[in-house]
């Protein structure tokens, strides 16, 4: 009896031993336990669903460390949920064209800059409107912070990806009355947005 519940006892041991060796799933695939730190790189991407609207777009990103910085820009006739999202009061306004400049930061958990990470965008987007009664049009101009999360896939390991997020855009240029013709509207504070893009990094090193 004492001889078996030794034996018990050692290969409970080691297996805990080598379960304490090796990562667990969370460990290994989202902070990225064990992986290699990636060298510079630099990735290109496109918002596809923008090209679809009579738009386009995508940003450009240098990536170090776990960092992602770059710039975004695009320019989109938007649909329906920008306008409710974006502006109050505004069912006689058209929004007819969304063009926008921004920057952005994202922080990886993983050293390889894959899988989740958390983020931040902002910048100025110009939007050209027109009041449905009278016909007048004007571009306004509204500054955003977008605070957001998301998490990059490689499907064929390497260079392409696709890259899934979603925020909560901050107006932070003014909610004040404007008129455009005979509408009176406001900017809204802002609300939940989304993102996709699909894209390739390439090594700089």
């Amino acid at each position: 009896m004492k001889k078996s519940l030794l034996i018990v006892t050692v290969v409970l041991i080691t297996t805990c031993l080598f379960a304490q060796d090796k990562p667990s799933f969370f460990q290994s695939q989202i902070l990225g336990k064990g992986k290699n730190q990636f060298p510079l790189q630099l990735s290109f991407d496109a918002y596809p669903f923008l090209f679809l609207s009579n738009g386009g777009g995508g940003s450009i990103g240098l990536e170090f460390g776990n960092w992602q910085v770059g710039a975004i820009g695009f320019s989109v006739a938007p649909p329906d949920y920008i306008k409710i999202t974006f502006f109050q009061n505004a069912n006689d306004i058209k929004v007819s064209r969304n063009n926008a400049v921004e920057v952005f930061a994202n922080y990886y958990l993983r050293k390889d800059r894959k899988g989740i990470y958390t983020g931040i965008m902002g910048g100025p987007e110009w939007f050209m409107l027109e009041d449905k009664i009278s016909g007048a049009k004007e571009t306004i101009v509204k500054s955003y912070v977008v605070p957001r999360m998301g998490i990059r896939v490689f499907p064929f390991k390497k260079i392409f990806y696709a890259d899934a997020s979603f925020g909560w855009s901050f107006n932070v240029s003014g909610k004040e009355t404007e008129t455009l013709g005979q509408t009176n509207f406001n900017a809204s504070a802002g609300g939940f947005i989304y993102f996709l893009q699909v894209g390739a990094r390439f090594d700089l090193k």
